[in-house]
């Protein structure tokens, strides 16, 4: 099974936090875009409109596909370096956001996020045009996932790259 860009762009030093995942209601629409173009296809060609029903699961078809396209061509991962979100699959378009370019996370979500468990996350630093990630499941979790790894980059940023040399008394 071919890898995914987050797993081919990780570098040697570098481990995943946390991934968005799209939420469930979208999944649920597209698939249920398809039971019912299948079932109108069905009821059709029972009754002998065997155009109408070919229609009807073309269209369901392409009701799934056009509505589940953006989760299975997305990607969206935050790694103890950067914040990684690509898009797309005959042209793909990436954003890795290093994460001490990070100034500020956002959280955006209606009552039926907050109701359904779905947000959106906004990040704005420096040198960094605003990103905004698509609606995310649980998205408090991965803002969570975020704020860690940043606590974890300013943690080894403090930290001395080499030990300290002992005082060495010369006599």
């Amino acid at each position: 099974m071919a890898m995914s860009y987050v797993e081919q762009s990780l570098g040697a030093n570098e481990t995943v936090h946390a991934t968005a995942h799209f939420p469930t209601a979208r999944y649920v629409a597209g698939w249920l875009a398809l039971g019912v173009g299948l079932t109108v296809g069905i009821i059709a060609f029972a009754e002998g409109y065997t155009l109408l029903a070919g229609a009807a699961v073309i269209a369901g078809a392409v009701a799934l596909c056009w509505i589940l396209y953006e989760p299975w061509t997305t990607e969206i991962a935050v790694t103890n370096l950067r914040l990684i979100y690509k898009r797309g699959f005959f042209q793909r378009r990436t954003n890795d956001l290093q994460l001490r370019a990070i100034e500020e996370v956002r959280l955006r979500q209606d009552f039926w996020g907050r109701l359904l468990n779905y947000g959106r996350i906004e990040f704005y630093g420096t040198g960094v045009a605003e990103l905004q990630l698509p609606a995310i499941n649980d998205p408090v979790a991965f803002q969570k996932a975020i704020q860690e790894a940043l606590g974890a980059d300013n943690d080894e940023a403090s930290l001395p790259s080499e030990p300290p040399i002992p005082n060495s008394k010369v006599s």
